[in-house]
């Protein structure tokens, strides 16, 4: 069953309709993003982006720096607006009670229960953010001044959730990420590992079936970096959350990811898993990829 589906997805950055228009029509005919920020000035962020993500699974996108990847993670929770294209979120799925059918055929257009997100007033917009999708970064996020139980907490807090009951529930998750007995800490007291196990915390007490994690380990030691990939694999052997996990390392892709989508130039290049990838790649690119893993 999907859960998120992106439909030609597009993204030109300060362009209006009438210049994007023009813009991707270039991109049509085969130009590749860097002759077309040459020729026109304008930046492609994302070019017809078709991409399925199964409630329950764990999605990793990867590519090179300026490839797309950051840019198309934050569609899904709509930090940016797309030029064009649509996004289905199935809102009405429990992935934790939810298992992902892999023998569904590709081509299901979209989840069942789905709406457009791109059609969501301002206040939808905010109980989808709040009640739906969760979101990991690359610095943390951490508000410095609050400690490390009001950090966890304050999804509930913006809920209206009683103090003790969300205090309970940070408490909860700051023992499952392995940091018991900090809740009275500041962010400046911990070390960047730590830091990053108080943001997946905070994202995983709202209990929101999709987590989105936008280079969330990427920041850490390659020994920290390992470990956290560890207790994330652990962690979703439970929760059975549906979570894009952007990364540029194949190495983490390969390691945490059930099925990886590759781009390149703002354009989607190929998903699947990492053997398919690894046996069938579909360009010299996917296989450099690839080859760097072997």
């Amino acid at each position: 069953m999907n859960h998120i589906r992106l439909e030609n997805i597009s993204k030109i950055y300060n362009a209006s309709s009438t210049q994007a228009k023009s813009v991707m029509a270039l991109l049509a005919e085969g130009m590749d993003s860097a002759a077309v920020k040459q020729q026109t000035g304008y930046s492609v962020g994302l070019y017809d982006i078709n991409l399925d993500v199964k409630a329950g699974e764990l999605h990793c996108i990867m590519g090179l720096s300026g490839s797309g990847k950051s840019t198309l993670i934050r569609h899904i929770n709509r930090l940016i607006d797309p030029t064009s294209g649509k996004i289905w979120v199935d809102t009405s799925i429990d992935t934790q009670t939810t298992i992902t059918d892999a023998d569904e055929p590709a081509a299901t257009q979209k989840p069942s229960a789905a709406i457009n997100v791109l059609e969501l007033n301002d206040q939808d917009l905010q109980h989808y953010r709040q009640q739906t999708v969760s979101m990991v970064f690359q610095h943390f996020g951490l508000v410095p001044h609050m400690t490390v139980m009001q950090n966890v907490a304050y999804g509930l807090r913006v809920r209206k959730m009683s103090t003790e009951e969300r205090h309970e529930v940070a408490r909860h998750w700051l023992n499952e990420v392995g940091l018991p007995n900090l809740e009275h800490s500041y962010p400046d007291e911990l070390s960047g590992g730590m830091q990053q196990r108080v943001g997946l915390a905070r994202a995983l007490a709202t209990d929101n079936p999709i987590l989105l994690m936008d280079e969330a380990f990427s920041a850490l030691d390659p020994l920290i970096r390992a470990q956290l990939q560890d207790q994330l694999l652990e962690l979703q052997e439970r929760l059975h959350k549906t979570i894009v996990f952007i990364t540029h390392g194949i190495d983490e892709a390969v390691k945490v990811g059930q099925r990886i989508s590759i781009l390149n130039g703002g354009r989607l290049v190929q998903t699947g898993t990492p053997n398919d990838l690894r046996h069938n790649p579909a360009d010299d690119y996917v296989a450099q990829f690839m080859r760097a893993k072997a």
